[in-house]
């Protein structure tokens, strides 16, 4: 008998810790960018369109520059544009 409580009351102890494992793993199933955003355990992959765990992985502020105009001009983030692969980049 007392085995019987003991297995009753660890059951719903057990479901439980896999209820808390699958709702952190599903916290970033987000289809909101600003609540996304909010999250800090979450990020927002524009290319993807979701929300995806963890931080966001680091890029290169320039890459994001497609005119070369726009990339000769922005000073904040230290670019030049490079003729030869047509694209914005990091100055050395």
């Amino acid at each position: 008998m007392g085995r019987m409580i003991v297995a009753l009351i660890a059951l719903p102890v057990a479901m439980g810790a896999g209820v808390f494992k699958i709702a952190a793993a599903e916290n970033c199933i987000i289809g909101d960018s600003a609540l996304c955003a909010a999250n800090p355990n979450c990020h927002w992959a524009y290319k993807l369109r979701g929300c995806y765990p963890g931080p966001l992985p680091r890029q290169d502020p320039c890459v994001v520059h497609e005119d070369r105009t726009v990339c000769d001009t922005d000073t904040s983030l230290g670019c030049k544009w490079n003729a030869e692969g047509s694209k914005c980049q990091k100055a050395n």
